[in-house]
């Protein structure tokens, strides 16, 4: 976004609010949830993890509505996630 002030123009990148989803799957269902994940636009990241959690998804969204719309309308959706927890990435 760019802010003209009378002859100098200022460029201001617009702020994104960012979370981790971490989620829990089923069993022999993480490839397929992968793929899916990786198909929303938003999601800029999805990986496997070993540990509590089975993967990951990094999501970027211009607004926390819409952040909410992408996590509880599509990630949440996605046969195969047993459980998520989302946290907002706070740097």
């Amino acid at each position: 976004m760019n802010i003209n002030y009378g002859s100098t123009y200022l460029n201001v990148k617009q702020m994104t609010d960012v979370v981790i989803v971490l989620m829990t799957l089923e069993t022999d269902t993480e490839r397929e949830v992968l793929k899916e994940l990786r198909q929303i636009p938003n999601v800029t990241e999805a990986h496997f993890l070993y540990g509590p959690y089975d993967a990951y998804a990094r999501v970027e969204a211009n607004t926390t509505n819409e952040l909410q719309t992408i996590v509880l309308e599509k990630i949440r959706l996605i046969k195969g996630i047993r459980s998520t927890t989302t946290c907002f990435i706070a740097d």
